[in-house]
């Protein structure tokens, strides 16, 4: 009988270490939201341009300190590097981007030479750089979401958040307007001396996320991966979710990845939702299938 017991409080005294756990990263979590990514909201990027004089501006240190804390809370939710930091030395041609974009009420990374406002430095940037523009507020933080959740018919392998996740990364700059802005992607204006990686990126992540952070498409990237003969499963409460792959092999920004679409994802419940993800046959890597769980939490 003294052994039963024995076994009977050590099993118990691992589920409460387990359970305390699994409260404790809900609360890290929650934490993390609350103090850095709702504390990053910018109501007014304090922009100094002007479109009608083509004058490109600036904005806010406020602005620039918020958008930087979001860019590193969403690389640290999915295990990155957080120590991400701007090059101020190219805010000016950033912001040069960003007003052509304005300007124009249109996106192009080749815009000609005819558009308003153009200028050889904002040709560059935007030719190297996310972009973005919005109806209205499309600035600051907000821009960093947007690029996140890259939704439209033209972003299915989800270019502008592997940019933002990019493994090697370690410095970008970036420029916006009042409803327009560009983040750097790629080129001088950059660093990829990141050479801390986790075993892979996904977004979702492994672990908690708030439900209003979670979008339709799902993604999971490993530098120098092969995706070209991978597969996606999924489960969730009710077993097995339908699910549409969106991208293989479109390979170019930031690190390879396969992107999906599932069906009928929960992101409104009262509950903790958690859906659980497996890739397989992954080629040109050392390990050819993970298996992890995204735990939906309203905040």
């Amino acid at each position: 009988m003294k052994n039963l017991f024995s076994v009977i409080l050590v099993s118990a005294s691992i589920l409460f270490s387990s359970c305390n756990k699994d409260k404790s990263e809900r609360k890290i979590a929650l934490e993390d939201y609350q103090q850095n990514y709702l504390g990053s909201i910018v109501d007014d990027p304090g922009w100094t341009g002007n479109i009608s004089t083509c004058d490109a501006g600036l904005i806010s240190q406020d602005a620039l300190d918020k958008t930087l804390v979001r860019i590193n809370y969403f690389r640290r939710l999915v295990g990155l590097n957080d120590n991400i930091t701007f090059n101020s030395d190219y805010f000016d041609m950033q912001q040069q981007a960003a007003l052509m974009m304005d300007a124009n009420t249109q996106l192009s990374h080749h815009p000609s030479s005819n558009w308003l406002c153009w200028t050889t430095d904002g040709d560059y940037a935007a030719g190297t750089s996310s972009l973005g523009i919005g109806p209205a507020d499309y600035h600051s933080s907000k821009c960093i979401t947007g690029i996140i959740e890259d939704a439209g018919i033209n972003n299915t392998a989800v270019g502008h958040r592997r940019w933002l996740l990019f493994s090697r990364a370690s410095e970008f700059s970036f420029g916006c307007t009042n409803r327009a802005a560009a983040l750097t992607s790629f080129g001088d204006a950059v660093k990829f001396e990141n050479t801390n990686f986790p075993d892979y990126i996904a977004y979702p992540p492994n672990g908690y996320i708030p439900q209003e952070l979670v979008f339709e498409r799902w993604s999971f990237s490993i530098p120098y991966g092969n995706f070209s003969n991978a597969q996606v499963l999924m489960d969730g409460p009710d077993g097995e979710i339908s699910l549409n792959v969106v991208s293989r092999t479109d390979n170019g920004y930031g690190d390879n990845t396969i992107v999906w679409e599932p069906q009928n994802v929960l992101t409104s419940s009262n509950e903790d939702i958690e859906y659980f993800v497996t890739i397989s046959d992954i080629e040109n890597n050392s390990v050819d299938n993970y298996s992890y769980s995204v735990k939906i939490f309203k905040p």
